[in-house]
Parts: C-alpha cells; structure tokens; sequence
C-alpha cells in the first residue's frame, strides 16, 4: 500500500513538471500567434491603401500612362510603410507574375539577386492558395551579405476590381521577412529546465521551422514522432527524451520542447526529497505543539467556565483574562465583548430613540433641498422665456425634468411613460446642442405606457447612440427611434440609430461582455462604450431573472439596434411578472 501511494505520488509530480514545461510551450505559442495575427493584418494593408491621385495597387499596376519609375516608386512607398509596422520587419518585398520585383528594406540597404529572389520564391510558396502561409526561417541569400536568419509571411494578392477578378486574377505575391531574433528573444527570456531545447516545427512540412541549436540541425525521427502528437495528450516519450509540444492556432506550427529524461526525473527526485523532508520536519513539529497545547488547555477552559456562571448570576461586569490568542482566548474575547456589549445596549436604548427623532427631521431636510433646485431652475426657466432665449428655456426645461425623474423620488421601476419622457427631456438638451440635427422618433401604442420597466433603462443606450453613432455621423441628419410592441408575451423595446455603427470586433465584444460576467479589455473605447449596455443589462437579469436581456446588432456606417426583452408588468401588480 505504503509503495503504491509512493509511486502515485511520484507520478504526480512528474506529470506537475511536465504539465508546467506545456504552460511555457502555451506561453512560446501565444506570442508566435499573436505576431502571426499582427502579420496577417499587415499584408491586407495591400488592399486598403489609397495613393493619393492614383488609387488602389491594381489601378496603379494596370496604369498603363504611368511610367514605370514613378510605379515603382508607388509599390515601394506602400512596402515601407508595411516595412515599419513593426520593429522586427527586416525586408518586405512584392514579387508580380511577369518577373517583376519591388522591394523595401531597412538601412543600409543591400543589392538584390532577382535571379535569387525568383528561384526562392517558386520553391517555397503554394502558388494557388489566397490564404497567408508561414514559411520556415532561412538565410536570405537574396540580399547581398545577408548573415541572419529570417522566417516569411507570405499572401496572394488578388485583383480587388471586380468580385470575379478578386477570387481568380492574382495581382502578385507579397512577402514579409522577419528577423529570427524576435524568437531569440522569447525562448531566451522563457526559464528553460536544465537540459531543455525549444524548438518550432512545421506539422506539414515535417521540419523544423525555427532551431536556434546549430548542433541539431536535423531530426531522422521527426515524422515519426510528429504522428505521435495528437491533440488527446501534451507530450510524448522517445528514446530516452520527453518531447512536450503546442499546436499554434490558425498555422500549421507547434511549439516543440525537448528535456532528456534523466533530467527531468532528477528534476522531481529533488521535489520529492524536499517534500519528504518538509513532511518529516512538520509531523515533528506537530507533535511537540499538540503536547503543548494539550498541557495549556485544562486550565483556561475552567477560568472561562467559572466566568460564565458569574455572568448568569447576573454580573455584567464580570470580564476573563486568558493571555492566548488560541480558540479558548478567541472564546474569551468574545464573551468579554458580548458583556460589555450588552451593557452599553442597555445605555443606548434611549440615545437611540433620540437619533431617530433627530434622523427624519434630517430626512425633511434633504427633501426640501431639491424641490428649492427645481424652484430656482423654473424661475431661471421664465426668466428665459421673457428675455425671447427659447433655446435656453428649451434647454433648462429639459434638464429640470431630468433632475425630477433621477433625483425626485429615486424608484426600482417606473412607467414606461415615465421612462420616454426622461428620454424626451434628454433629447430637448441635445437638439439645441446640435441644432436640431439630431431628431427622437417614439413609436409606442398607448396601451403600453402604465407597464412598468426598471427606472433608466433607456436613457444610457439613447446617450450611446448620441455619443458614438449620432455624433461621428459626418453627413445627414441622425435620428434615434423608439419603438414597443408585445410580442410572444413579453415586452419588447427596440432603439435604433442611423449611426456610424460599430466594427466586428467591437460588436462581439459587446455582445460577450453582455453575454457573460467578465471579458477580456480589448481597449478604453470597447470599455467605455460597453459600461452602459452592461449596467443595464445587469440591472434587468437581477430585478426579472437571467431569461429576460438585452441584445444588439451593428452594421458599420448603417447603424445601431439595441432590443430590450421585458416581462409584461402591469402599474398596479408590481409584485408579479407576466410571462
């Protein structure tokens, strides 16, 4: 028995090891990943790039009036700026179907075998595929007095004129070198176990992508072995050595680490010694503090029962004095408190109908502080209206009855009516703000107004619509509209915008940070734009229940739709939720 929990426990901590030496692979892979990512961004900037007067790359390729020094010069100044999106970018060249090279690198600039160049580019890249391919580290031979080694990004760039040309004409083909010392520079800073090797393979190709080990510089096995990585595990054993690995998503890498056997198991030896020792010393330990703690026990237990009994007589002043910080001193303290406790309660009795007395006087006060607000905002209000301002009048109009609605009578639900008219005075402050090019349209039938809904529901998705889709808006008008209906028993309410919309990334943020109860921060605006939706949504999941929620759908430069889904509550059954 002794031997078998031995042994399970030794495997333990191997597999505790092994798993730690998958979480640096992870970490290797996450960092390729997002570079990948970042590259595959970069080579689209091919087809979003405008130069000025002349257009896209195909119209500047297909420009048959322009020379082909100031096309050059066009196609170059569009591979530098790709060139400095990042810092580890050594080289970025386009090659074109006729033979025809750009290129653009960082100083000192090196002369170009075309020849090279060609040859490299007809061996190493898939010519029919439109997707970014990942390619192998090598030596640049291409360039003049290249001694580092560089791995390439390499796309297809289609002919974006027409749909049919985008998905058949390839314009040329665009790539990226990178220096093989941002790798350098991740494995280095990873805190290798002694003896461990990290490599990058390419699953496909079966050979090594990337292998900073000069000594390795081939593995007979590694087909063999790379059949033997499944997703099911995270590691493999094979002569003698434990390959630990990590596929990269959205490529055909994985992150390879190798550690001889005999090192990792002198690895968990140690681990097992120190913890054998640790247990060893601590049962000792243990041993000599229960002794003593058997010895100190007897006589606090009887002075804190002696205490007690005093205190059932009746002798609120009686307190115990043990000097332990041990569960009997615990016990002590706390009867101690509980005495004093119960005797400044008795004292407190009549302060306290005192304080209540001073406390809703207080309360009166506070209510006459905003109805005196209200009072100077009306007479301001007038004041407005006499010397001919209307807009100010508007404006003050509009803000006092927001100031009621928030501050007035501070409530969990209110009636819809209610509700759209804290939206209408909203929006008598923002028509004036921006001259009455922004418009509220409220489509609601009348029989839906007495429902009740949670008090500032709308207003924060209305101020969202002004701050992020009305407001960028650069030509038009805008326009937010309001719109309720019953449908399948339940309240549904929609605001809709014809706004600036939001990109995909930013919709499916919002939408998990909607959907769940954290996310990851992609950025201030994604988190400042979201807060409000999030609180509402909230608020609705906790007074109703997790089935009643908000949704909302974008289309950049078309606009916003936020859709409420809310149970049927009728003004006088606040109690009670139709479903």
């Amino acid at each position: 028995m002794g031997i078998s929990i031995y042994n399970v426990y030794l495997n333990s901590i191997k597999e505790t090891i092994l798993s730690n030496m998958y979480r640096t692979t992870r970490s290797i892979g996450r960092n390729v990943e997002d570079l990948f990512n970042e590259m595959n961004e970069n080579t689209k900037y091919l087809y979003t790039h405008q130069a000025e007067d002349y257009g896209y790359l195909y119209e500047i390729l297909e420009n048959k009036e322009l020379s082909e020094n100031k096309r050059s010069a066009l196609v170059t100044d569009m591979l530098r700026d790709i060139l400095y999106m990042n810092q580890h970018i050594e080289h970025v060249f386009f090659t074109l179907p006729d033979g025809r090279i750009y290129t653009a690198m960082r100083p000192p600039e090196a002369v170009t075998d075309t020849e090279k160049l060609l040859d490299w580019h007809r061996k190493n890249f898939g010519s029919d595929s439109k997707e970014i391919q990942i390619l192998p580290s090598h030596l640049p031979d291409y360039y003049a007095g290249a001694k580092e080694q560089v791995f390439s990004v390499a796309r297809n760039i289609m002919n974006t004129r027409t749909i049919q040309t985008a998905d058949t004409e390839i314009l040329g083909t665009l790539y990226i070198d990178i220096s093989s010392s941002w790798l350098d520079g991740i494995i280095h800073e990873t805190k290798l176990g002694q003896g461990s090797h990290i490599y990058l393979v390419d699953t496909k190709q079966k050979m090594f992508a990337y292998n900073p080990y000069k000594e390795e510089k081939y593995e007979e096995n590694l087909g063999t072995y790379l059949e033997l990585m499944t997703s099911d595990y995270q590691y493999i054993k094979a002569e003698g050595n434990y390959y630990i690995y990590s596929q990269i998503p959205n490529c055909s890498w994985l992150v390879l680490e190798k550690i001889p056997s005999f090192y990792l198991e002198n690895s968990y030896r140690n681990i097992r010694n120190i913890t054998l020792a640790v247990i060893g010393f601590g049962t000792f330990l243990l041993g000599v503090l229960y002794f003593l703690y058997s010895r100190k026990m007897n006589r606090p237990i009887r002075t804190l029962k002696e205490a007690m009994e005093q205190i059932q007589r009746g002798k609120l002043d009686t307190r115990v004095h043990i000097g332990s910080n041990d569960e009997i001193g615990f016990l002590a303290n706390g009867l101690n408190s509980m005495t004093k406790k119960l005797q400044m309660h008795i004292r407190k009795v009549y302060v306290a109908e005192i304080k209540q007395r001073e406390a809703e006087i207080e309360a009166l006060k506070m209510q006459i502080q905003p109805h005196y607000l209200y009072n100077t905002l009306d007479v301001i209000r007038m004041t407005a209206i006499t010397n001919d301002d209307a807009e100010a009048a508007e404006m003050l109009d509009g803000l006092s009855g927001q100031l009621k609605y928030l501050i007035g009578n501070v409530r969990d639900k209110v009636t819809l009516q209610a509700e759209l008219d804290s939206v209408r005075n909203y929006f008598k402050i923002i028509r004036v703000r921006y001259e009455n090019k922004m418009t509220l349209e409220i489509d609601v039938p009348e029989n839906l107004l007495n429902l009740e809904v949670p008090q500032l529901i709308l207003q924060p998705i209305v101020e969202n619509s002004v701050k992020y889709g009305l407001r960028p808006k650069e030509e038009g008008n805008g326009v937010v509209a309001i719109q309720g209906e019953i449908r399948e028993e339940f309240l549904e309410l929609t605001i809709m915008d014809n706004g600036v919309g939001m990109s995909a990334e930013k919709l499916e943020y919002i939408q998990n940070l909607l959907e769940h109860s954290e996310s990851d921060k992609k950025n201030s605006d994604m988190e400042s734009s979201g807060i409000g939706l999030k609180n509402v949504c909230d608020r609705i999941k906790m007074i109703f229940g997790e089935e009643y929620r908000i949704e909302i759908n974008s289309f950049e430069n078309i606009g916003t739709i936020v859709k409420y889904r809310l149970p049927v509550v009728k003004e006088k059954e606040r109690e009670e939720i139709h479903v």
